[in-house]
C-alpha cells in the first residue's frame, strides 16, 4: 500500500502526569499505518517555575530526528531566553513575556537544529511541526508552527488556540512566493504539506530572516485567560485532525468524561483509537489535559474500557451479519 503498512501498529507510547498545579495529563502516541513513528511529545512542569506546566506535540516528517531534538531541548532553551528570565524576575510580569519567550525558543531550536543536522553527515534532513502550550495558574499560552493543533473546551464550546499553517492560506502563500517558492498541489514547491515547521532546511535560505522563509519556524501566539468553565485542553498532531474537527474532538472528550472515565491517559489513548477507526493513516499523538471544569458521569457507565468493549461487540456483530 505505497508508503503505508498493510496493518497498523497500534502499540501506544504514553504517560500519566500530575502537575504541581494538581492538573492531570495523559499523553500518548501511536505509529498507526506509517512505516515509522516520527512524533514526540512533552508534558512537564518547567523546572525554574514548577507551577507552570509545559506541553507539546512535535509531528515529524522525513524522519523523526527534528521531533526528538525539539522534545529534548525545547524547555531548556525556553528557560534560557531573556524574556523568560525577565518573567521570573518581575513580580507582576506581563503574560506576553511568555509568548515572546516561546517564540524565541522556537527560533533558537531551529537555529541549533541546523547545526545539529549539518553535523549528521547528511543523515538527517527532517522537520517537524510544533504545537506547545504553557499552563499557568491563570492563563494558557499556545505557540504553534505547522498543522498540529491546540484546542480547548470552555463554557460548553470548543475554542481553537491555534491556526493550521497550510501553504494555500493567503498570507502563507504570499510569504512562500516572496521567498522564491511556489505552491502546487497545496504544497510548498509541490512537496511539503505545511508552511511552518522546525527544520526542513531544504526550504530555508540562510540569508532570509525566519519570518520570511518559505517554511517559517515562527509560531503564532494565543493567550487564553483561564476560567472555572475550562474543562479540557487538547494538543494533537494532524493524524487526529485529519479525521476530526475541533468541535468533534472536544465533544468526544466530554462524552468520554460522561462515560465515567477520569484517567487522562486512557482518554488520550481513546482519542488515538477513535482517530484510527475514523480512517487516519498518519502517526497519531495527543496530549489531554483535564481542567477543573470537567464534569464526569458515574463510574458505572464503564469509562474507556466500557467503550472499547462496546466497539468490540459491534465489530463481532458486523462479522456475523
Amino acid at each position: 500500500m505505497g508508503n503505508l503498512l498493510d496493518i497498523p501498529i497500534t502499540t501506544k507510547e504514553g504517560e500519566r502526569y500530575t502537575s504541581k498545579l494538581g492538573i492531570q495529563i495523559g499523553a500518548s502516541g501511536m505509529q498507526g499505518f506509517r512505516l515509522e513513528m516520527e512524533d514526540d511529545h512533552i508534558a512537564i512542569d518547567i523546572p525554574s517555575r514548577p507551577d507552570h506546566l509545559f506541553l507539546a506535540v512535535f509531528d515529524g516528517h522525513a524522519g523523526a530526528g527534528a521531533a526528538h531534538y525539539a522534545a529534548k531541548n525545547m524547555v531548556g532553551l525556553l528557560e534560557n531566553t531573556a524574556e523568560w528570565k525577565q518573567y521570573l524576575r518581575e513580580e507582576c510580569a506581563s503574560i506576553k513575556l511568555l509568548g515572546d519567550a516561546m517564540t524565541k525558543a522556537f527560533l533558537k531550536i531551529d537555529e541549533d537544529l541546523r547545526s545539529h543536522q549539518e553535523n549528521s553527515n547528511g543523515q538527517d534532513s527532517s522537520g517537524c511541526t510544533s504545537v506547545t502550550a504553557i499552563v499557568t495558574p491563570n492563563h494558557i499560552i499556545c505557540a504553534n508552527a505547522g498543522d498540529s493543533r491546540c484546542v480547548m473546551g470552555t463554557a460548553g464550546v470548543a475554542k481553537p488556540l491555534s491556526d493550521d499553517h497550510k501553504p494555500h492560506g493567503d498570507s502563507e502563500k504570499a510569504r512562500i512566493l516572496e521567498a522564491g517558492g511556489f505552491v502546487q498541489w497545496n504544497r510548498v514547491d509541490g512537496e511539503l504539506a505545511v508552511s511552518r515547521a522546525l527544520g526542513d532546511f531544504t526550504y530555508k535560505n540562510i540569508e532570509l530572516q525566519p519570518h520570511k522563509q518559505k517554511v517559517s519556524p515562527c509560531p503564532d501566539i494565543t493567550i487564553h485567560e483561564r476560567t472555572p468553565e475550562d474543562d479540557v485542553l487538547l494538543l494533537a498532531c494532524d493524524g487526529l485532525w485529519d479525521v476530526m474537527t475541533t468541535e468533534e474532538a472536544v465533544n468526544t472528550i466530554r462524552e468520554i468524561y460522561q462515560s465515567g472515565e477520569q484517567d487522562a491517559l486512557k482518554i488520550a489513548e481513546e482519542m488515538l483509537d477513535l482517530s484510527l477507526d475514523k480512517g487516519s493513516k498518519d502517526n497519531i499523538s495527543a496530549v489531554v489535559v483535564k481542567l477543573p471544569g470537567a464534569k464526569f458521569g458515574a463510574e458505572s457507565n464503564g469509562g474507556v474500557d466500557g467503550r472499547r468493549a462496546n466497539r468490540q461487540r459491534a465489530r463481532q456483530q458486523q462479522r456475523h451479519e
